[in-house]
């Protein structure tokens, strides 16, 4: 009993401050008032305290066996009670099972609490509304109770206490006509609740009592049978906090249209509650709803502002309060003008948040506002100057979290400029330092995310799966995972991408099918994992020429990624053979690049690059081919993307292949082997293998047989190799080319059974597969 009363029925420290300065608005009174269920909750605790007083300390009935009372378990009904008073109101049935739960599968300790509550709503039912009306005065008495030699069971000044006096004051507050209609509104919760006193209402009762209510303004109570769920102020605060707390946990998250609907429930039930507002502006963003975030967040400035005007007497502070609010609300409008690419609108919101913090002299709002300014500088050393700027003022003031955060924007800015990798990682490491130092585990995952695609853009995707295995779980620590998380999303998505890469299609669709299965309803999240699906789902499509299926994906694409839609699209003409089509579109994407560097992905303009010389080779124009190759080549060192290189180099060796330059391709394609072996995809490695077999055969001199018969056992060993490899990837135009160019060995050393079997297995191909005249199948 102890432990129960220092929790609830006595005062804690802090606990009367926090209720009545925390949140951002005063709680008026009129925003509480009486229900059927909270008389339930007053019956349960004024049965409990008289019981206490009267027996003392030599209590030895069921009652304090119970697990809603009992000495040992007294922590389950603090957590209980809390959760009753504030939560939505519930029914009889509902009450009545939860308080049998909590009586632990005692029979007779359950029908003994439970009896206290259907006795006393039976009295209610029975003597009319006298009984209620003295019910809820003689609450005051219970302040006064108290066992032998103790001190008063109940204070005011307790959470239980609070509560009891706001409904005394609510219920003193109601008119008779009120008051009709709250006893009517208690008669028909109990026979909802389908309880023993639904049993043993007299008929004649029941119908006097409707002749009673008759005449009655139900209307006059602010609570109905339509709102029986309705929350009060503070119940809505809880309900808020509890809203906030799942959307930014994503494996508990309500689904977008239930939260709109709880939401929607607050307003009707609290129509000031401005906060609710901003839960409905995160529901929006949540799900790309940016109409519905708008509104939501003008609502929110539009409310406030009335709320504010309407309470400004009734609390000293507010003034300073909204001043607090419309700064973040600020920043959040800000925020989503960004993302609409409004940067005049953003800025001119941004600088309005700015000035209201300089003037109350709040530095973590400025912090914030100098993060979202370098956002919108377009000018990239302005950029990097306003992030070391917020590195230095966050550090001065203790703010690990931004500082990590803009170390971590500073290395990604770095990152595409250009910068050396070791001084990129050695800014990241500055960042992990400072997320370890003060335990910033959100930091520290999202840290390793950017080591992951800072790995995978320099090519070196086994790095890159060594940090996502270190994300999965838990980046070292078994207490902290992100599978259920935005970076779990992340990091799977480009776990299926790397499965594709290495033809492990089946490893590949069971982690799509979890991701859908985890994310299905989180669109933020949703869309990572459908764009990597698109890609892999293309990438397979065009290597086995199903045209269809490829149009499809691009379709797809192009609502979540319109640049990469474009990209594979152009992708898609090249392999079928149509050059002019996809040049246009190469061409224009290259324009793009150009034009826009600051907003281009440096790995598209080095692609587009890369298939444009394709495109020329396949044309039979090397000389052009070999000079987007070199600008190609010149881009990927500067940004230092060493598989883009690699691939610009390999269709440079190809190109001097063409030109009867055999030792130099030689050279250049065993130079660069070792980068593809280690990290190139299946299929990007059989083409090196491919590529490697030719420049041994060409390389050879036929006048020399023992040579040359050498350099033909090992580029076949080697075909088969890059054979096997494209078999695996899907590819079977390239199976096609590598059987083509065995068969000719298999003849040219005597091997006729080795060149049937080829040559047998190119035709049963080739009817599958028809080959495109138009189409060169031993380009590289």
């Amino acid at each position: 009993m102890d432990a129960l009363q220092g929790d609830l029925f006595h005062p804690t420290p802090g606990a009367v401050t926090a209720d009545h300065s925390g949140g951002i608005m005063p709680d008026p009174p009129w925003r509480e008032w009486v229900t059927p269920h909270k008389i339930s909750l007053l019956i349960l605790i004024s049965e409990y305290v008289q019981n206490k007083a009267e027996r003392g300390q030599e209590i030895t009935d069921v009652f304090t066996k119970t697990l809603l009372f009992g000495v040992r378990l007294q922590r389950s009904i603090s957590l209980a009670l809390l959760k009753w008073i504030q939560s939505p109101d519930e029914t009889l049935a509902d009450l009545r099972r939860e308080v049998e739960k909590l009586a632990g599968g005692d029979p007779s300790a359950a029908e003994t609490v439970v009896g206290w509550l259907d006795n006393k709503l039976k009295e209610m039912a029975q003597d009319g509304l006298m009984v209620l009306t003295d019910f809820m005065q003689s609450l005051d008495q219970l302040f006064n109770l108290s066992a032998e030699g103790e001190e008063p069971l109940l204070q005011k000044a307790g959470v239980i206490g609070m509560f009891i006096r706001r409904m005394v004051l609510a219920f003193d507050k109601l008119s008779f006509s009120q008051v009709s209609s709250l006893y009517e509104l208690l008669m028909e919760y109990c026979q909802e609740g389908k309880s023993s006193l639904k049993d043993n209402l007299d008929t004649s009762d029941a119908m006097e009592m409707a002749d009673e209510g008759e005449g009655m303004r139900r209307e006059d109570l602010e609570v109905g049978k339509e709102d029986s769920t309705v929350l009060s102020y503070r119940q809505a605060q809880y309900y808020l906090s509890l809203g906030l707390q799942n959307n930014y946990n994503d494996a508990e998250a309500s689904s977008p249209a239930e939260l709109q609907q709880q939401v929607q429930r607050l307003l009707k039930s609290n129509p000031l509650f401005v906060e609710a507002h901003y839960l409905s502006y995160l529901n929006s963003m949540n799900v790309y709803e940016w109409c519905g975030a708008v509104q939501s967040l003008h609502l929110y400035f539009d409310r406030f502002s009335l709320h504010s005007q309407h309470n400004q007497q009734s609390k000293p502070n507010e003034d300073a309060t909204a001043a607090r609010s419309y700064r973040y609300a600020a920043l959040n409008l800000a925020s989503l003008h960004c993302r609409f690419g409004h940067r005049e609108e953003a800025m001119a919101v941004l600088q309005e948040a700015i000035r209201l913090a300089q003037v109350t002299n709040d530095n973590v709002c400025l912090q914030h506002a100098l993060i979202w300014l370098s956002r919108l500088e377009e000018d990239e050393s302005k950029v990097a100057m306003l992030l070391q700027r917020s590195v230095i003022r966050s550090s001065i003031l203790t703010l690990p979290y931004l500082a990590s955060m803009a170390v971590q924007m500073f290395t990604k800015l770095k990152a595409q400029a250009g910068l050396k990798p070791s001084r990129v990682f050695e800014y990241l490491a500055k960042s992990n330092s400072l997320n370890c130092l003060h335990y910033i585990p959100e930091l520290v995952a999202s840290c390793f995310a950017l080591q992951t695609a800072l790995w995978q853009m320099y090519g070196k995707s086994a790095m890159s799966l060594l940090n996502i295995q270190l994300l999965l779980h838990g980046s070292g620590n078994p207490t902290t995972n992100h599978w259920d998380k935005e970076l779990g999303c992340l990091v799977l998505s480009h776990l299926a991408v790397i499965h594709a890469d290495q033809g492990n299609y089946t490893c590949v669709y069971e982690i799509l099918q979890l991701l859908k299965e985890k994310f299905h309803h989180i669109k933020k999240n949703a869309r990572v994992w459908m764009f990597a699906e698109q890609c892999i789902n293309f990438d397979r499509a065009l290597r086995n020429h199903k045209w269809t299926t490829a149009e499809t994906a691009i379709t797809s694409l192009a609502a979540l990624d319109n640049t990469e839609a474009q990209y594979r699209r152009a992708l898609l003409l090249k392999e079928k053979g149509d050059s002019v089509g996809a040049c246009k579109h190469l061409q224009e994407l290259l324009q793009k690049c150009r034009e826009e560097p600051a907003t281009t992905i440096t790995e598209i303009h080095a692609g587009v690059l890369l298939a444009l010389g394709e495109v020329y080779t396949a044309a039979s124009n090397l000389t052009t081919a070999n000079s987007y190759f070199l600008q190609c080549l010149t881009l990927c060192k500067e940004h230092h993307l060493n598989h883009m290189a690699t691939m610009a180099q390999l269709n440079i060796a190809h190109i001097q292949l063409l030109m009867k330059l055999p030792a130099q391709a030689l050279a250049l394609t065993e130079q660069v082997m070792p980068q593809v072996l280690s990290h190139g995809s299946l299929y990007n490695r059989s083409r090196a293998q491919f590529l490697l077999a030719k420049c041994q055969l060409a390389s050879s001199d036929p006048k020399h047989p023992t040579q040359r018969k050498a350099a033909i056992l090992s580029a076949i060993g080697t075909l088969g190799i890059a054979l096997d490899g494209f078999q695996k990837a899907e590819a079977p135009a390239r199976v096609k080319d590598v059987l083509y160019y065995q068969a000719q060995l298999y003849n040219e050393v005597g091997n006729s059974a080795d060149r049937n079997r080829c040559a047998l297995q190119f035709r049963q191909l080739d009817q599958q597969i028809p080959t495109n005249p138009t189409q060169i199948l031993n380009i590289f």
